[in-house]
């Protein structure tokens, strides 16, 4: 990049708000613009582009390897397109943080040219209406001096209704919410770790509902006085994604019980606990009797409800302290935190056994299966979790050898 210029832009979205960005910045002598980005060559902004002899690209990433020290201007509804281009340049680069007092700044330079003071804000109202962020700005007490349509959206507000009023009606009351990393108050106390850096916090929706918001803070100065700049981002679609993806990866997508890796995640945590207060715990392995002459016999859509259905008969007949597991098939594994004794242990073994052998019907059918369960206690049997495992596993197939439906224990 040409020294001779103090930041470089590259403007993603030839729409109205890009090509209202670009007549801006193209002004501006501070600003060299890299290039802008569209699928469509045919977008408003991309024959002002090319009069201005600046570089058009259709392929973001393309453009991104050429964005060395760049702030991105993202003007299109794509939260894609953001997160690909924090990638390459940083979170802090992408309309937010530091970036949001250098648009502030070419702001309070255009308002001071009056004779084009009209037709400035004209363009710098395309430019915010089309934003995906919202912005917000505060003077030093955290009272609301403007926000943009998309904040109000956010939030649920009208412009009118946030002007003026303390950024403390978008946050809980304090106590309301366990989970909250970071307030407005921190972010604007004046710490400098707070100030340029994306944070997660959780907002309040003007329907009292909270929701959990991305923030970037930048202080700038007008006329001499501290102001404070947000760009929030409503993330509620985020987390939900990123739930699905841990339900996926952690879960059984039939049954909703913890799947075989978080099994032994949770026996780890289970065994953890119990050496630490000298507790025991039970491990039951158990094989349903039956389940593949209901599935050959009724199918596989009869199968999977029967493996539901056992599913909730095992949650019914643990504690809530307890945990059951799918381990694939029709094979499941129950851990008994804090057990007293093998005796306890094997109550709940014949309480399973009972309420798995208890019909099952569905749309008019019947079917019935049996339950063998293996058991083994921890550190009765042994400390070593695989030779743990092993044992409850080994004494299912005894149970299974010995005539089925019934339970044995690991010979110590």
């Amino acid at each position: 990049m040409d020294l001779q210029y103090e930041q470089a832009v590259l403007i993603v979205g030839a729409g109205p708000g890009g090509a209202a960005l670009l007549d801006i910045f193209s002004k501006e002598p501070q600003i060299k613009i890299v290039g802008i980005v569209d699928i469509n060559l045919d977008a408003p902004a991309i024959k002002m582009a090319r009069t201005l002899d600046i570089e058009v690209y259709t392929d973001i990433e393309k453009a991104l390897k050429k964005c060395k020290g760049c702030i991105v201007f993202n003007m299109t509804h794509d939260l894609g397109l953001a997160d690909m281009a924090a990638r390459y340049v940083g979170a802090g680069s992408v309309i937010g943080g530091q970036e949001a007092r250098f648009f502030w700044h070419i702001i309070t330079r255009l308002r001071a040219v009056k004779s084009e003071l009209l037709d400035n804000q004209i363009r710098l109202q395309a430019v915010i209406y089309n934003v995906q962020e919202g912005i917000v700005l505060l003077d030093l007490n955290g009272i609301i001096e403007n926000a943009n349509p998309a904040t109000a959206n956010i939030f649920g507000y009208k412009v009118d209704e946030l002007v003026g009023q303390p950024i403390k009606i978008l946050m809980p009351e304090p106590g309301k919410n366990e989970q909250r990393p970071y307030t407005w108050n921190e972010l604007l106390s004046g710490n400098t770790h707070m100030i340029g850096q994306s944070r997660e916090i959780v907002a309040l929706h003007k329907s009292g509902k909270a929701f959990p918001l991305e923030i970037n803070m930048a202080e700038m100065e007008l006329d001499g006085l501290k102001h404070f700049v947000g760009i929030v981002r409503d993330i509620t679609a985020k987390k939900i994604a990123e739930e699905k993806l841990t339900q996926m990866a952690l879960f059984d997508q039939l049954t909703g019980l913890p799947n075989r890796r978080n099994f032994f995640d949770k026996l780890e945590y289970s065994l953890a606990i119990a050496r630490r207060t000298k507790t025991r715990v039970g491990l039951l392995f158990i094989d349903l009797d039956g389940f593949k002459n209901v599935n050959d016999t009724l199918g596989h859509a009869m199968g999977d409800k029967l493996l539901k259905e056992v599913a909730q008969r095992l949650l019914a007949n643990i504690r809530e302290s307890d945990v059951a597991a799918r381990m694939g098939g029709d094979e499941f594994t129950v851990i008994l935190n804090n057990v007293q004794s093998v005796k306890n242990a094997s109550s709940v073994a014949e309480k399973i056994i009972h309420a798995i052998n208890q019909p099952i019907v569905f749309d008019g059918k019947m079917c019935n299966v049996g339950a063998s369960i293996g058991i083994a206690i921890y550190p009765d049997y042994t400390e070593n979790i695989n030779t743990l495992i092993n044992a409850a596993d080994g004494a299912m197939y005894q149970a299974k050898a010995g005539g089925k439906n019934r339970f044995e224990v690991a010979k110590v």
